[in-house]
């Protein structure tokens, strides 16, 4: 077992770099306490032996954007100390690339970026049409707006980032276990993980991972749109029915026909030769494009009922 989110599959593990972590990892093999302050300088010139310095120093960022993880700056914080105390000096080459793969984890953090840009030794403010403002020149109180908006622009990346990388750990780990219980009962797993759950030896958790066809809309679409409106001149349909019509032929937000509004009109029992031509031509049109994967988490209440652990902002 390689440690948590690589011991199903062989891989090494993939440990958040948690300020805690990092400092269990580095200040006790040289002996050292971690710093009771989080601002510790860094020298300007650290002390280093020779051997040290063939190598080239890990870069520290100089800071980290507003809205970045908690964790990132016990992390920044951590760095900067084990830095400001000599320790590079005395690290292993696994010592120094693991302090290396820290400092380039927080120099990747995504973020909305700086509002302003320096020009001749000047600030100013790009504006939506790329004018230079002069910094002098922005109001106070659109300054703390703009702050405002990046610092929740940038917990939302990292956010996101967060949630990807949970989605594809936890693909690939459901699929390694799938595969050793394959071996464990002499049968030989293909393909991706879908419809299937997981839980603790208790029951109080569980993973879900279901699977479900992507629909796309062909061309023939127009063809059962035709013959539908054909329909709703000679029959007298209800109002509930044409609604759903109307719905399904109406376009999302990304100008698509909706493909799960066509699914329920095809539920519908008319026995109308027009309708039935519309609900052939639906069946020609919709085509599979692909699966989507889905990852639910859930929580066991007293009375035996899961809860859905929410990952969405709405429900958080």
């Amino acid at each position: 077992m390689t440690g948590p989110y690589g011991w199903l599959s062989g891989r090494p593990a993939v440990r958040p770099w948690t300020g805690a972590a990092i400092a269990a990892a580095l200040f006790p093999a040289f002996g050292l306490s971690p710093p009771a302050s989080h601002t510790v300088p860094i020298p300007e010139t650290p002390t280093m032996d020779p051997v040290a310095t063939a190598t080239p120093l890990p870069v520290i960022p100089d800071s980290l954007p507003d809205g970045v993880p908690t964790a990132a700056r016990h992390l920044h914080a951590i760095l900067i100390a084990t830095a400001a105390c000599g320790a590079l000096a005395h690290m292993d080459d696994a010592g120094r690339a693991a302090f290396a793969e820290a400092c380039g984890w927080l120099a990747a953090l995504p973020s909305a970026g700086s509002p302003t840009v320096e020009a001749n030794g000047k600030l100013f403010w790009p504006d939506e049409d790329g004018s230079l403002i002069a910094a002098g020149l922005v109001k106070p109180a659109k300054m703390l707006e703009d702050g405002f908006v990046r610092t929740v622009v940038t917990g939302a990346l990292n956010t996101r980032a967060t949630l990807a990388k949970l989605k594809a750990l936890t693909f690939s780990e459901a699929q390694s276990l799938i595969g050793i219980l394959g071996v464990e009962h002499g049968v030989e797993m293909g393909g991706k993980a879908g419809n299937v759950s997981f839980t603790t030896f208790d029951r109080r958790y569980k993973v879900q991972i279901s699977a479900q066809d992507r629909l796309a809309v062909g061309p023939s679409i127009e063809v059962a749109k035709r013959a539908l409106q054909d329909w709703l001149a000679e029959a007298e349909a209800g109002e509930e029915v044409r609604a759903l019509i109307n719905a399904a032929f109406g376009l999302d937000d990304q100008g698509r026909v909706r493909a799960t509004e066509l699914v329920r009109l095809r539920r519908l029992h008319i026995t109308h030769p027009k309708w039935r031509a519309a609900m052939a031509a639906i069946d020609d049109a919709l085509e599979v494009a692909g699966k989507a994967i889905y990852l639910r988490v859930y929580e066991r209440r007293d009375d035996g009922r899961y809860d859905l652990i929410p990952l969405d902002l709405a429900n958080a």
